[in-house]
């Protein structure tokens, strides 16, 4: 029993590891960030809290953009794999016929349509980024405005 207590908590040690810390130094990060900000200028914090809404719109819309393309792009690979794995099982019909070329090319069809799908998840990815970005900046150079006046 003892043994069997030891082995799962070095199993639940080992599936944590550093990210409890890190998530609590995050969390502490944050809260005390707005303390501060609040306290030493509270004006400017507030008018930049603003900020965070949209910020917040962006990130959910490039995280599902990425989890749809995710999911799109693993079946597509499924599909691929399975097609592969269909011609390799027949092998030696394809070649007593010698259709290997177009076994190949059929195989091809299917990784196009993977990289199409990865290419579009790419993209939208990265215009989430930039969009994330750009409000970040923005937000970053209205303090700087503000503060110079």
């Amino acid at each position: 029993m003892a043994s069997k207590i030891s082995k799962e908590i070095s199993a639940i040690q080992r599936g944590t590891g550093e990210k409890v810390g890190s998530i609590i130094q995050a969390v502490a990060g944050f809260i005390l960030g707005f303390v501060f900000a609040f306290y030493w200028g509270w004006l400017l914090s507030l008018i930049l809290v603003g900020a965070l809404p949209f910020m917040l719109l962006v990130g959910i819309a490039m995280a599902a953009s990425l989890t749809v393309g995710g999911s799109d792009l693993m079946k597509a690979y499924a599909q691929s794999a399975g097609y592969a794995e269909q011609a390799l099982a027949a092998i030696k019909v394809v070649h007593t016929y010698g259709q290997e070329l177009l076994e190949e090319r059929n195989y091809g069809k299917y990784l196009s349509r993977s990289q199409i799908i990865q290419k579009k998840t790419i993209i939208s990815a990265a215009v989430g980024q930039a969009i994330l970005f750009d409000l970040l900046f923005l937000f970053y150079a209205f303090p700087f405005f503000f503060g110079g006046l």
